[in-house]
């Protein structure tokens, strides 16, 4: 056996080891087989068609999961935010999803969500060091 650390991302390798996940995922979880479970991308652009925000995840398993979620600063506190998880919330609805999910730092906008009502459901202590990082969970 060779093992191969490096800090480049060969899309070969990185496929190979997504499809070992998805097929050892699928032999344990085949009463979810039905669930919609696919990429989702909100984008809010500006006047100009300039992109000022957006969310990407997916929905797996009947939860909608938001990896990446960012509104521009100067953009910030206009409702854009609101809005693009809005948007996220309908199509969890239109996709059956039951929850959605997410992750924030301490440091960015864990009151955001609380406000929109998602609600803490785990704590990660000093990540990164003297922060921590917040799991989120709504049902919709």
């Amino acid at each position: 056996m060779k093992i191969k650390v490096t800090d480049e991302i060969h899309q070969e390798s990185h496929d190979r080891i997504i499809k070992l996940l998805i097929e050892y995922n699928l032999s344990k979880t085949e009463e979810f087989r039905n669930e919609i479970n696919k990429p989702i991308e909100i984008i809010a652009r500006d006047e100009r068609n300039e992109i000022i925000g957006g969310l990407y995840g997916r929905s797996i398993w009947g939860t909608l999961e938001v990896k990446t979620f960012v509104v521009k600063p100067e953009n910030r506190n206009q409702g854009i935010g609101r809005k693009l998880i809005i948007e996220a919330e309908k199509e969890a609805k239109n996709r059956n999803c039951r929850f959605i999910s997410l992750d924030t730092f301490s440091f960015q906008a864990p009151g955001f969500y609380e406000k929109l009502g998602f609600k803490k459901i785990g704590t990660e202590t000093d990540f990164p060091k003297g922060f921590e990082k917040y799991y989120y969970r709504k049902k919709i």
